[in-house]
């Protein structure tokens, strides 16, 4: 059976015209500034991958708008192809950019079979690029000048992953929190466990923990990469990520391990010990064999601009970003990396909403990095250096953003 594809014009490619998915406003702290509809051509379509469809999205404003550039979407998580719309999407519409995103293929649950895995990312997103590049071709008669690659936390990953595997496919790219996969660093399956273990003894739990007890939780957890300034939000991270992505990271890459092959169960977000036991420790040769294939490297032979914060409760600074800077210097590829440390910065803009405290949105910084390195790319002027921001201003100084409401 052939993928099913539709095309259609719109009055609005963005978010204000084609309306909100959830996925989308589920990751932003407010909505970035849309000040004008972008009138084009929408393309939603399944693309065939080697082991399942992914469902992919492309958008290209009308010819007289385009910029002659094409965006390619990496999306976060495991959330559908429309969760860049706000992220991504209607800020770089708005430039004239042709826009294109998918799912990966592997949406919702679908690692949860160990038989599928996060290498399949690679082919989905190679055939994204393909189709994209036959839709732009067809809507404007020519190819794109420009080709960018910019995703968020997994799809953070796969930017670095394709600029890696395919430089010729692209220009540069930019990724914020990327997830770094890699035997021989800390990655999420080393982490979690400690989260999920020590973060109840920490918040003593049981009401029966010692200040001792306690104390060394704490400074585990600090081990395993978390800021000590984001422990307020570190309740919320365990109830909303860190256990259920132990479950689904761990049973993919890890199927073996019986208590990872049980059905989910919500009495885990109460007791988690049936997780939280996992021996990472004993079994880095059997997460080896299953991490070797979709391992950074770090080898760059196109600009790429790290946002991360440094206030991150899912994929820590430490063991993520700033392991994955050491992987590019290790490699040689130093002239093409830059890493911007965002304090205050969590994982999840969009959890802001409830409990802000002294976080700050990294959105901003997302957008103005992408006009770092179109300036880097087009015009040869070299982006800030790697290092710690404090506030947009210092990062992107007399820059209007389209996520510049943020700036309070």
């Amino acid at each position: 059976m052939e993928p099913q594809q539709r095309t259609r014009g719109v009055e609005d490619l963005t978010t204000a015209g084609c309306g909100i998915h959830p996925d989308a406003q589920a990751l932003v702290y407010r909505a970035p500034d849309i000040t004008k509809k972008v009138p084009g051509t929408v393309w939603t379509g399944q693309l065939k991958t080697a082991k399942g469809p992914a469902n992919a999205v492309v958008r290209m404003p009308r010819q007289t708008l385009w910029n002659g550039k094409l965006m390619i979407g990496g999306s976060p998580a495991v959330r559908s192809e429309y969760a860049l719309d706000m992220l991504l999407s209607d800020i770089v519409l708005q430039a004239g950019y042709a826009f294109a995103a998918c799912d990966k293929a592997t949406p919702g649950l679908i690692l949860l079979d160990p038989s599928r895995s996060m290498e399949e990312w690679v082919d989905a997103y190679g055939q994204l690029q393909e189709t994209a590049l036959k839709l732009v071709h067809d809507a404007y008669e020519r190819a794109p000048e420009r080709t960018y690659i910019a995703g968020v936390s997994n799809g953070g990953y796969v930017t670095r992953r394709m600029l890696e595997l395919h430089p010729e496919w692209y220009d540069g790219g930019v990724e914020w929190e990327g997830v770094l996969w890699n035997a021989q660093t800390r990655h999420l399956l080393s982490c979690l466990p400690v989260y999920v273990q020590d973060y109840p003894v920490y918040s003593n739990w049981r009401g029966d923990r010692t200040s001792h007890e306690q104390n060394q939780a704490f400074e585990r957890l600090l081990a395993a990469g978390l800021n000590p300034n984001s422990s307020p939000y570190w309740g919320t991270y365990f109830q909303v990520y860190w256990v259920l992505s132990l479950w689904l990271y761990g049973r993919n890459l890890d199927p073996d391990w019986e208590p990872f092959a049980s059905p989910w169960s919500n009495d885990w977000l109460h007791d988690p010990s049936p997780l939280s036991n996992y021996p990472w420790q004993k079994r880095m040769d059997i997460l080896a064999k299953r991490i070797d294939p979709i391992a950074n490297s770090g080898r760059l032979e196109k600009p790429l601009l790290s946002v991360a914060g440094n206030w991150d409760c899912l994929v820590a600074f430490e063991h993520n970003a700033a392991a994955y800077a050491r992987l590019v210097e290790q490699a040689g590829a130093g002239k093409w990396h830059r890493l911007y440390e965002i304090e205050g910065g969590n994982h999840v803009d969009g959890l802001l909403k409830d409990n802000r405290g002294a976080q700050q949105p990294v959105l901003p910084y997302f957008e103005a990095a992408m006009m770092h390195l179109e300036r880097w790319v087009e015009e040869g002027i070299l982006p800030p250096e790697s290092g710690q921001y404090d506030s947009i201003s210092q990062f992107a100084p007399a820059v209007e953003l389209k996520s510049g409401a943020l700036r309070d």
